[in-house]
């Protein structure tokens, strides 16, 4: 369960995002981007790069030291020096990752509740102003997977007669409840597939096999894409791919002290904060 109270770090590893914002959104502004070059193939030829872009849901700067993959993905990626995050809560930062607008233009301020998560996305008309659409019309192959907002679920008709597909989006496979990596649905285009327990079917492998194929089935058409992979993990409960358990025996993670001693009354009788 989500805190709506409690500041969300989200971590998102990037490959010319900066092209798919500001393009596709039709919106100035200034951005730093770093890369191996600076004047890349894509800026040389005039053509349209394809995006990849990785949101992790609660990742530390301080893990990323463990995981090769990731480092990989950061080297040969594009790294944003000069970046600013609109609001540190989960719903209203995804929301301006999907729109380029701040919370008091989207109109969702929390994860949850009338002003906040799915419903208020839904309520403010957001799923229109979202990058999909603007990359279609631009030409590109467009594809959205794994984590969309707090609130959502895979069966959400929105006014239709079966599951719906937000327009924008060439490939949809968007889960609702995938903490635990198993036991989850999917939004696979329209239907509704269900997973279980078995070692294939951990969320995020499954969002890296569907990937895989989009980036495949994209480069046989011979059209540029944006895929956007929103995982869940590494958000607890901290549920690890079969292959990667007891990976790191005897490590512990260091707590600070709020996290581990309860809050106790003031002298003065006042009472305490709960968060």
């Amino acid at each position: 369960m989500f805190d709506s109270r409690r500041p969300r770090v989200l971590a998102a590893l990037c490959a010319a995002l900066a092209v798919a914002m500001l393009a596709s959104c039709d919106r100035g502004g200034n951005a730093a981007a770093e890369s191996g070059s600076s004047d890349t193939p894509a800026s040389r030829s005039g053509t349209k790069p394809n995006i990849v872009y990785v949101l992790t849901d609660d990742l530390a700067w301080n893990l990323v030291k463990y995981m090769p993959h990731v480092q990989e993905m950061q080297k040969k990626g594009t790294t944003f020096s000069n970046f600013f995050a609109t609001d540190s809560l989960c719903c209203p930062s995804r929301t301006s990752i999907l729109t380029g607008q701040y919370p008091h233009n989207t109109g969702v301020f929390t994860n949850s509740g009338d002003d906040g998560g799915y419903r208020a996305f839904l309520k403010n008309g957001n799923e229109k102003k979202t990058f999909g659409p603007s990359l279609q019309r631009a030409g590109y192959r467009t594809g959205f997977m794994g984590k969309y907002l707090n609130g959502y679920q895979p069966g959400d008709k929105n006014g239709t007669d079966k599951p719906y597909v937000p327009s924008g989006w060439d490939e949809w496979d968007v889960a609702g409840e995938g903490y635990n990596e198993y036991n989850y649905e999917l939004n696979e285009n329209g239907k509704v597939v269900p997973y279980g327990k078995a070692p294939q079917d951990y969320l995020t492998d499954v969002l890296s096999k569907k990937a895989t194929s989009f980036i495949g089935a994209s480069a046989e058409e011979k059209k540029p894409f944006m895929l956007e992979v929103a995982t869940f993990a590494p958000h607890g409960p901290y549920v690890p791919a079969p292959r990667d358990k007891g990976k790191f025996p005897g490590s512990r993670i260091r707590r600070p002290m709020p996290m581990t001693r309860r809050p106790s009354t003031r002298r003065n009788g006042s009472a305490p904060c709960h968060r």
